[in-house]
């Protein structure tokens, strides 16, 4: 009797930063196989599919073969993960494992389901933990990893939504073995609600009181960010002695202003009570009037031109002082940018970096990861992207979406790329993790 048709799926459960295969064997030779996935997340239920043809032995590796149709166009098993779209549908409760979810995926032949198999996704590992600060001037919490310490500490920054950074991203640095203090600095709780002259000895206090956890290996630390937070990384590791490890995910070398569009409310970062130099951002001719029309439509509307400008017009003597001299971090350095960035010009900007520690002869590993088909919005693996392109992203206070620019494949191949490059550069700068 010949073997059952099998889906088989490896490994059955995995963190979300770890990939898992899909193969197809006995079935019967030379037929068109339709894999369907379905993922909670967020609060929705989300699908993909891919329509493969078995080989002469009955056997097919999505990670080998191209889908004859489906949701993505390359082999790559992961493509039932990112590019999963959202339903509408509400996940049920056999749908979640703890607070994470599970992949349920079927193997149908000939329009009749022949086979299924789940795998479950965390976003931790087990042991992880996470504790708020008790620090009342600090508004963070504390991921640390299973075992006993001390781990190699890293300082996670968020972006221009303010609030706290992505509690997935904190959680899989522990996954990993960083301890991870992942720090709001505005937009939050008792914090300034705007990014406008952020006191950078808010940040200080928040390493300083980290590298005196029992938790975390002595100094040097690293850090963490995206976008503003790439900014705010990449200042926090020129200016501080004990942050020497830097990971700045679509960030700028160059100060900008605050968040606002049509007006400048002045420096987004301040040292002893005064505001660093910026550049402020350039709305060109008729930029009202189009703004108004992506609103209308509601469609994103992209700020890079803004940014670009603001840099053309800035006096040199203005913008070299709103430089950071990045040459001072005095560790590994990583830039991780989209080549389709629609935000600001983070991979010109990065480049512009990149050519000041050539000029100095920066004597530490350095280097700049650029993944054309990805935007701004690039993240850690592996959740859905096929919505960072098309839907845009919301700021505080802002009624127009921000386009982010990308695609859905462009964005996968970020995420893990910038991942892997991420995890190396940490445990280059800081040991082991």
């Amino acid at each position: 009797m010949p073997p059952a048709p099998e889906l088989v799926v490896t490994p059955a459960r995995c963190r979300l930063d770890e990939p898992f295969s899909v193969r197809l064997r006995g079935f019967p030779p030379l037929r068109r196989v339709a894999v369907r996935a379905r993922l909670p997340l967020d609060g929705a239920m989300w699908e993909s599919r891919a329509v493969v043809r078995t080989e002469a032995d009955g056997r097919a590796d999505l990670d080998e073969q191209a889908p004859l149709a489906g949701t993505y166009g390359k082999a790559d098993a992961m493509g039932l993960i990112w590019s999963a779209e959202r339903t509408g549908d509400r996940p049920a409760a056999t749908d979640r494992v703890g607070s994470d979810g599970n992949v349920s995926l079927v193997a149908r032949l000939g329009g009749r389901t022949v086979d299924t198999a789940t795998v479950e996704r965390r976003f931790a590992s087990e042991g992880v933990t996470r504790r708020s600060v008790p620090a009342d001037d600090l508004v963070a919490e504390v991921f640390e990893p299973p075992g006993d310490g001390p781990h190699p500490g890293v300082l996670l920054l968020g972006g221009s939504s303010g609030g706290f950074p992505s509690r997935r991203a904190a959680s899989l640095l522990a996954s990993r073995g960083f301890a991870v203090l992942a720090l709001a600095y505005f937009g939050v709780g008792d914090l300034p609600r705007r990014l406008v002259e952020i006191p950078l000895e808010y940040v200080d206090r928040a390493v300083e009181w980290f590298a005196s956890e029992g938790a975390v290996a002595d100094p040097p630390l690293g850090v963490v960010g995206w976008s503003r937070g790439g900014e705010l990384a990449l200042l926090t590791g020129a200016r501080c002695d004990r942050v020497r490890t830097v990971v700045a995910y679509v960030p700028s070398p160059v100060v900008f202003q605050g968040n606002a569009v049509t007006s400048d409310p002045g420096s987004a970062w301040a040292e002893d009570g005064d505001p660093l130099p910026h550049v402020p951002l350039s709305p060109p001719p008729a930029f009202r009037a189009r703004a108004a029309v992506r609103w209308l439509r509601r469609k994103p509307l992209a700020l890079r031109p803004l940014f670009e400008r603001g840099l053309r017009e800035t006096p040199d003597p203005v913008l070299d002082a709103a430089t950071i001299p990045v040459e001072e971090i005095g560790g590994p350095v990583q830039f991780v940018t989209g080549g389709d960035d629609r935000v600001w010009p983070a991979p010109d900007l990065a480049t512009r970096a990149m050519a000041r520690l050539d000029a100095r002869e920066y004597p530490h590993r350095y280097g700049h990861l650029r993944v054309p088909g990805a935007g701004h919005d690039v993240k850690v693996p592996v959740p859905p992207t096929t919505e960072r392109a098309t839907r845009g992203m919301a700021l505080p206070g802002f009624p127009l979406l921000l386009a982010m620019g990308g695609t859905a494949a462009g964005y996968a191949r970020a995420d893990r790329r910038a991942w892997a490059r991420t995890i190396d550069t940490l445990r280059h700068g800081l040991g082991d993790g």
